[in-house]
């Protein structure tokens, strides 16, 4: 039974009683929840409050701590007069106590009873779920979670204590969705990690089991033969990333995960509609919960930093919120197979790695004779050891042995070695391929191998149908449906090297080393017709989108495999300018990242136009789009928070455009350079980067750059300390921009929020209230200029809520600054977020004032684009 403590401060009779309708109604629940408050004591504890509440606090399974001022000020140690004290567990509590420590990650549980006291939650506290009653729903996630199942509730009659029926979307039916390959042939050995999945699954602690080793081991098929022998299994989520690309340093978006995950949930919003990426996963994690469900996440690394220098962390922050947040809590199983560990759940108390080894011999015989492979029992275990115990390496070998050489295992011998380096785990297993592809040569079996290999993802026949319609020479041509299909059905049934994927009989799959080594050779061999096919897939996917400009992540998805398809067939200057600048980008607006914050998803496709990633750009677009991608890559790095790895891209894209004496590029590369040194801290170099930025601006002769270029020189030198001349340059910005946009009288977007930041510093609030208003204006107006998105108005609002706050105006400062923290998750830019986050201080010291304030509509003069709101339109 959980024993749950509310830690309360006594602030008002209403809000007493509020605690005591809340304790009452656990109580009162039918799943025995022991519910412990002070009120229940009659006088003082014979160990007097300190020593009984740290009692009730080690006792207890669960601490609800009620967030209100009072609550945050005995946190703090700085009550005010009347209003109680604290005791020594409050102030000692820190943030690295909680992060660090996963039983009191899960113990202390922030509540608010309004959406205003969320801004009294205690700092260690901030970085985990709160439960906001005055929200519909959120009383039955907080009992869920208390309880680890659904609560049914009786509510006290006589309460007051308003805690409506919950709209958090759940499935009618549990949901069950399975989209692990079906891994062909029978199972053998894993007892051990059959046991550690049936104790985590029975409800040992265990919340997340990461099984580790290299391709072709065995992950999917012990996981495949898991949940087709465990029978209490309601709820499934069962995703392979290993069908968007098998190496590790691949570019992966998870978005498609999250598509479809929420899509099954029925949930009808799309991915952008979320305020962050992290409130993404937080929700998919909460939609979890509510039911107890296997999460299988299948070949998670091409989603981890595994290169060089790299801790194998998760580029994904949906992702990594998701694992995180179930690692805290998860009343089912997660369970992830990958080549290499997630850096950030390591050292978690409720997760467990395993390290997948290869079969043990004894297995690996049983599976050679299941596939009909005769021999004495040495002859048998040697076969076994010199293919390393490989699950995938004998499986073929067994296939071929049966099928070709008259089921002999010492025939093994005849197979001819593999002719080229490759890693010694895969070797055996390719050695096994080229055999086939003597086989077959000249077949549709061969055929149709080579097919799959253009792709790194199972794939439709509709789509395969495509590419035999196109009769390419040497690949599709002379080839009828019949004799498809039949080779569709010997490679499933006679040589077991296909598989159904979601059990769709339209949906082809086979194991990634086997695309790899068959499109490999259709690649290298037959070059023409690797072009011709991939060439016919990038004008399918082109052609595929219903928009030629679409308006959502999920419509833009053909677009990206576009990209992919177009890169491999050689045209990658077409794909750069018809899908990625014009119909992605579209052109200077950059709308996947700055409309939809898609960074991760346009970062994965700016990988195809790279022989290294991040550092050398492909020869085969021109030199100018070499420098353009690669600040691109940059600012898709520094917006995703990858810092470090933004310096080389940026650097070298500079470089080039100065060799170029493309001075619109260098001057925006030299200033996306000198930002990042600024957020790194390199002061020095901000400065000296954001100068040479202002050089290349004047020799660009682009009054654009000239005039941002300056202003964010400006910036710089305001966070040096050098006011005067951030003022100068300010002031010569703003002249610059009056000749060139005489109806725009004052510096707008980013370089106008750098402008009011220093005039904030000299409390000028009455200039910056009338500078950032008239930006705001021009910002969200729908003709707004130059692309100006989420970030923009973002930093609009967080003007405004600094001006307002410093004029003592706290209502109003807390509505922009609540604006401004959701604008910024929006944006998507991890380096700006310290924006958001530096205003937490201030911000949580103001008063608890109910806000019932909106700011006036937006509304623009068409004729002057001058607000009407102001004095200074005369037109309406």
């Amino acid at each position: 039974m959980p024993k749950v403590f509310i830690s309360y401060s006594h602030d008002s009779d209403d809000h007493r009683q509020q605690v005591l309708e809340l304790a009452d109604r656990l109580n009162n629940s039918e799943n025995d929840v022991d519910c412990e408050i002070d009120q229940y004591i009659n006088g003082s504890p014979p160990e007097g409050w300190p020593l009984w509440m740290e009692r009730m606090l080690e006792d207890s399974t669960y601490v609800l701590v009620i967030c209100t001022e009072t609550y945050l000020n005995r946190v703090k140690r700085q009550e005010k007069p009347g209003t109680g004290k604290g005791v020594k567990w409050e102030s000692l509590l820190t943030y690295q106590d909680i992060y660090d420590n996963d039983s009191l990650n899960r113990k202390f549980v922030p509540v608010i009873f309004k959406v205003t006291d969320a801004a009294f939650i205690p700092k260690p506290l901030r970085a985990f779920t709160h439960y906001d009653l005055s929200h519909s729903g959120n009383y039955e996630m907080m009992c869920r979670y208390l309880t680890g199942q659904p609560l049914v509730v009786k509510p006290n009659p006589k309460s007051k204590l308003h805690l409506p029926p919950s709209n958090i979307q759940t499935a009618s039916t549990p949901i069950y969705s399975d989209r692990l390959p079906n891994v062909i042939g029978e199972f053998f050995g894993r007892e051990a990690e059959l046991k550690l999945l049936d104790e985590a699954w029975a409800g040992n602690g265990t919340n997340i089991i990461q099984f580790i080793a290299p391709g072709g081991t065995g992950k999917t098929k012990l996981l495949r033969h898991w949940l087709d022998h465990t029978d209490n299994i309601e709820a499934l989520i069962a995703w392979s990333f290993y069908s968007q690309g098998s190496s590790e340093d691949k570019q992966v978006s998870a978005s498609p995960f999250f598509s479809h995950v929420f899509d099954k949930l029925g949930l009808t919003r799309s991915l952008s509609s979320f305020a962050t990426e992290e409130d993404k996963g937080e929700h998919l994690a909460d939609l979890l919960r509510q039911q107890r469900c296997v999460l299988v996440l299948d070949g998670l690394e091409p989603l981890q930093h595994a290169g060089k220098g790299m801790r194998n962390e998760l580029k994904d922050r949906a992702m990594r919120r998701l694992l995180m947040s179930l690692a805290g809590y998860n009343n089912g199983l997660c369970i992830i197979t990958t080549r290499v560990a997630v850096h950030e759940l390591n050292n978690r108390t409720h997760v467990k790695v395993h390290d997948l080894q290869n079969l043990a011999v004894a297995d690996g015989v049983k599976l050679l004779q299941s596939l009909g492979v005769q021999g004495n029992g040495k002859e048998l275990e040697k076969a076994v050891r010199e293919y390393g115990c490989h699950a995938l390496a004998l499986h073929l070998l067994g296939n071929a042995l049966h099928t070709y050489l008259d089921n002999d295992v010492r025939k093994r011998d005849t197979l001819t070695e593999l002719i080229g380096d490759n890693d010694d785990l895969e070797r055996h297993a390719f050695k096994v391929m080229q055999a086939y592809s003597h086989w077959l040569n000249g077949t549709p079996e061969l055929k149709l191998l080579q097919l799959l290999g253009l792709f790194d993802h199972p794939i439709e026949i509709e789509v395969l149908q495509v590419l035999w319609q196109s009769q390419i020479p040497d690949l599709t041509t002379n080839i009828n449906e019949k004799a498809w299909k039949v080779a569709i059905r010997d490679l499933r049934e006679k040589h077991r090297l296909l598989s159904m994927h979601e059990n769709r009989a339209d949906l082809l799959d086979c194991h990634p080393l086997i695309r790899v080594y068959f499109g490999k050779q259709l690649r290298e061999k037959q070059p023409d017709a690797w072009r011709q096919a991939h060439t016919r897939l990038y004008e399918y996917y082109k052609a595929l989108p219903e928009k030629e400009f679409p308006d959502t992540l999920e419509e833009m998805q053909p677009l990206f495999s576009a990209v992919a398809h177009g890169y491999a067939a050689g045209l990658h200057q077409n794909t750069l300018e018809e899908i990625h600048w014009l119909r992605i980008n579209r052109r200077n607006d950059n709308f996947v990242c700055t409309r939809l914050g898609a960074f991760s998803d346009d970062l994965a496709a700016m990988a195809h136009y790279f022989t290294i990633p991040w550092h050398t750009p492909t020869t085969d677009i021109a030199v100018f789009w070499q420098a353009a991608v690669l600040n691109w890559v940059g600012f898709n790095l520094r917006a995703l928070g990858r810092l470090h790895e933004a310096l080389e891209p940026l650097q070298v894209s500079v470089d080039m455009a100065v060799k170029q004496e493309d001075w619109n590029s260098a001057a925006n590369g030299a200033f996306s350079l000198s930002n990042l040194h600024l957020t790194l801290g390199n002061i020095a170099a901000a400065i000296l980067d954001s100068q040479r930025s202002i050089n290349f601006a004047d020799q660009s002769k682009n009054y654009f750059y000239r005039i941002s270029r300056r202003a964010a020189c400006a910036y710089i030198l305001h966070q040096a300390g050098q006011a005067v001349l951030a003022l100068e340059l300010f002031k010569k910005a703003e002249q610059l921009q009056r000749e060139l946009q005489p109806e725009y009288p004052h510096l707008y977007s980013l370089w106008g929020f750098y402008y009011c930041d220093l005039l904030l510093a000299q409390n000028k609030m009455v200039e910056v209230l009338e500078r950032a208003q008239y930006a705001l204006e021009l910002s969200q107006h729908p003709d707004a200029k130059d692309g100006m998105g989420l970030l923009d108005i973002a930093l609009d609002q967080l003007s405004l809520g600094r001006a307002n706050f410093q004029q003592g105006n706290f209502p109003q400062a807390a509505f922009w600054l609540d604006c401004t923290v959701v604008g910024l998750r929006k944006a998507g830019q991890q380096d700006v977020y310290p924006l958001a986050y530096s205003l937490a201080p201030p911000y949580i010291a103001m008063p608890a004032t109910p806000i019932t304030i909106s700011p006036e509509p937006v509304r623009i003069c068409r004729k002057c684009t001058i607000s009407p709101n102001r004095a200074a339109c005369g037109c309406i």
